[in-house]
Parts: C-alpha cells; structure tokens; sequence
C-alpha cells in the first residue's frame, strides 16, 4: 500500500509538471460567455514550460488542452543563450511546440536569425524557418528559403536557394549546414564559392570561414577567367591564394584548346600559375590532330600578355606530323613561339632537325616557321646506311602543311646529299658542298633545287669510292631511336 502511493504521487508531480505554468500576469480576466476555452492574461505576462520562460505583452490560456496564446512583445528564453521575440506565439505543451510569427528573431552567443515564421521544438531544441530566413554573425550572412537550428549543436541545416554573403566571397547553394561554433560551412549539393576572380564549385566541401580554408570535392573545378582547373579534390587557402588539386587533376583552357592532365596541380592566385606534375600530359587540339607532350611537370602562366606554358625535364611530345623531344620547353601563346631547350630534336616529314637551341613558330596548329641557332643539323634518312644532311651557322626553315619548303642557311653552309639515278633510283654518288649562305628547296621531302649566294666549294664522289668517314658531317647524331611512334610513347 505504501508503495502504491508513493508511485501514484510520482505519477501525479510528472503530470503536473507538464502543465504550463503561469509565473506572472497584471490582470486575469475569465468569461465563460464570451470565451469559455480560455482565459485572458493581460500586462507583463509571463509563463514557464520545459525549461523556457516565455513573456509577452497579453496572452490566452487554454487551460483543457494545455495550450497558449500570446501576443505583443513575444519572447522565449531557453536555458542563457536562446533568445527569441516575435509578435505572435502559439505553444502548445503537449508536443512542445512553439510557432512564432511576426519579425521573429532568434539570437544565441554565435549568430542571429531573422524571419516571418519559426517553429520551435522545445523539448528537441530544433528551430524551423519555411520561408525566408537570413543569418548574420561577424564574417557573414547566410540566407535560405527553408532551414533548421539545432540549439544544443549550435548547427544550422539550410534548404533551398542557400547564400552565403561576406566581404570578399560569396556561396550560392542548394543544401548547406553551418556550425556556428567554429565556423565552418559544409557543402551537401551543387554549390558554388565565389572569391576574387576565382569560381569554384563542389558536390560536397567545406568553407572555414575563420581561417579562410576550404576542400572542395565530387566533380570539383575552379573557374579563373579563360581556363578551369578540375580534379576529384580541391584544397584552397584564401589567404595564401593557394590552391592544391589531387587526383584526375584537369587544366582546361578553352580559348588555346589545350587542355593538362596530372595527378597533382597547385595554383597561385597573385602569379596566376599553374603547376601540374605526378605523370602529368598536355593535350592541344588542333583542327585536325591533337599533339600530346609529357614531362616531369608543366607550368601554366595565365597572365595577360605573358600566357604561357613551360615544360621541364625528359619533355616528350607527338602529333601524327611531328614528333619532338627536349629537356624543356616553352610555348608562348601571344607570339606563338615554341622554344625548346638542351639537345632538342624535332622529327618533321622525315627530317630529324637540331641545335642548340630551337625555336618554331605555330599558326593554326600547323609550323610555319622554324628557327635553329647555333649548331643547327637537320638530318633526312635514306636508308639504314646513308643520310642527306644539312647543317651551318644558323637556320630558318619554311614550312607549309607542315612540310619543309624552304631552308635558308646562313654562314658555314655545309651539306651532303645521296645522288641517285632518276630512273632506277640507284646510288650514284655522295655530294658534298660547302657554301657562306644558301637557300634549299623542298618538293615531297626532297631537295629540289639549291641556290648559293657565293661561288660553293662542291665535289661528288662515286659511290663505291665514298670512306666511311665522309659519309657525315661534323656533329652528325642520328636519334632515330628516341623518336617518339604513338602517343604512349611519349611515357617511355
């Protein structure tokens, strides 16, 4: 029996302490003509449930059904940070709800929320916001058509049309959530983070708004001016103006048609630079062909006037018309001059050209001109035993179609060519001549004709009376072997 009642007596406080208590009121005023469902609580009103003391200006208590209406100058307090006010309250105890109305503005330690309508769960401390809600706090304001405020987590979850606004960046997306305290936004749809002149856009990611630290990933890419940068993730420092791609990494220029694979790419912002390494390959896309070049990495210049792309070390390129190997190379976009650099070699229609330094000249995908200084050698196999050769002080070759028309040849002209018989085209000799400067004439990657600024020094030896030792010029380094057939090659 006694414990019957001590059970009965604890069941009867728990019920009790579900009823709304009312802690002050001026003026009570009840009618049960006029409005028997309640009665009318008028001046300094306040009352008390689940831990929140709400106050307002008058009130209807619906004592039956536990329920309260208030209106005025409406506030909740929840626990010593969770300030709301409005102009309208509906709370009803029974499923902990409160819906408030009219200029709502939620406050806690960290950030305000302003809107029209907020649902608010007091026993779950879960704020609701269905229609149009802006967030403030130092760094930044944050809309949404719809979201949710988790109190206790102090972590917002925005729905619909989320924008993020701030000094210098902005955030538009779809589905975002914000955990105030340590300020960071975590991407959970397509969004977009807009800083400077950098667009970047993630599936999923998070912004540190403190720190200005952001990972971007699921179909990530950063879009600066003429070019985007893609990779599965982007690491971004706002403050360095560093970017960090990994994985599947793209640079995608569109106006030069180029695009650079690698597993790993940095940017920087203020050079605006590029660098792509981790077996990285460029692709340039020419109306006809594409050229693919590896190297150990590529350095993307993007600066107007100064657009560029550098090469470095092992540099490998083919295109079904000309091949090309160096140590590194140079690609100027404004001028459209090719530079390559330390034991360049170039395959072109048959021809093997070298020099020390060797620079060409792209128009439309296509060489135009080319320009070799000094020791400059350009080599056309016969067979596997003789080779036409030409090589002087300095070179310009003209090319049409990609194929060599003309080369002008300028101080210390030498030249060996095979002299065959027209008809059987069976080997008659081996001329050798010496010339200041010449011109050479090219039809079907052959010499068609020669023409000598000077009187040229020439003499044609039979066949059969040629030594080995004259069958090449000085210099003469045939690299047949490293020519690059396909584009795997290029990686070998």
């Amino acid at each position: 029996m006694h414990i019957l009642l001590v059970l009965l007596s604890i069941n009867l406080i728990a019920q009790e302490s579900k009823k709304i208590e009312i802690l002050n009121a001026d003026n009570t005023y009840a009618n049960a003509n006029i409005h028997p469902d309640y009665w009318r609580l008028i001046g300094n009103v306040s009352f008390k449930h689940n831990d929140a003391v709400m106050t307002c200006d008058s009130a209807y208590h619906y004592t039956s059904e536990n329920k309260m209406k208030a209106f005025g100058e409406v506030f909740i307090n929840k626990g010593d940070s969770i300030t709301i006010s409005a102009k309208h309250l509906l709370y009803t105890a029974e499923d902990n709800f409160a819906l408030l109305s009219g200029g709502v503005i939620l406050k806690d330690v960290f950030n305000t929320l302003t809107t029209s309508v907020i649902k608010f769960n007091l026993e779950k401390d879960i704020a609701y916001y269905d229609q149009k809600g802006k967030i403030e706090d130092k760094k930044q304001t944050i809309i949404s058509k719809r979201g949710e405020y988790f109190t206790k987590q102090e972590t917002y979850f925005f729905k619909d049309s989320v924008k993020v606004i701030a000094e210098d960046y902005h955030i538009l997306s779809n589905h975002m959530n914000y955990d105030t305290k340590v300020k960071v936004n975590y991407f959970k749809g397509p969004s977009y983070f807009y800083s400077g002149k950098n667009t970047i856009y993630c599936e999923s990611g998070w912004y540190h708004s403190e720190k200005g630290l952001a990972e971007f990933s699921h179909n990530a890419y950063m879009i600066h001016d003429e070019y985007f940068l893609k990779a599965d993730t982007l690491y971004y420092e706002k403050e360095k103006a560093y970017a960090e791609a990994k994985s599947n990494v793209q640079l995608i220029d569109t106006v030069e048609n180029m695009t650079v694979f690698g597993g790993i790419a940095e940017y920087f912002e203020a050079e605006e630079k590029v660098i792509i390494s981790k077996k990285p390959m460029l692709e340039l896309l020419f109306e006809n062909d594409t050229l693919f070049m590896h190297a150990k990495q590529f350095v993307s210049q993007q600066k107007v006037g100064a657009k560029k792309v550098l090469a470095y070390n092992k540099v490998k390129f083919f295109k079904t018309d000309f091949q090309g190997k160096c140590d590194s190379l140079s690609y100027n976009f404004t001028d459209s001059i090719v530079e390559m650099y330390y034991s360049p070699v170039l395959w072109s229609d048959g021809f093997q050209i070298t020099a020390d330094s060797l620079q060409f000249l792209v128009h439309k995908g296509e060489i135009s001109r080319m320009f070799l200084k000094p020791n400059p050698m350009i080599i056309a196999q016969e067979d596997s035993l003789d080779y036409n050769q030409i090589k002087g002080k300095n070179m310009t070759a003209y090319f049409t179609n990609n194929k060599m028309r003309r080369m002008d040849v300028m101080g210390n002209g030498q030249s060996i060519f095979i002299i065959q018989d027209e008809e059987t085209e069976d080997k008659m000799g081996i001329n050798y001549t010496e010339c200041t400067d010449l011109i050479l004439y090219f039809k079907d990657n052959k010499l068609k004709d020669v023409t000598y600024e000077v009187e040229p020094k020439s003499t044609t030896t039979p066949y059969q009376d040629v030594e080995e030792k004259n069958r090449y010029l000085k210099g003469f380094n045939w690299r047949g072997t490293e020519q690059p057939k396909s584009k795997e090659d290029i990686f070998n």
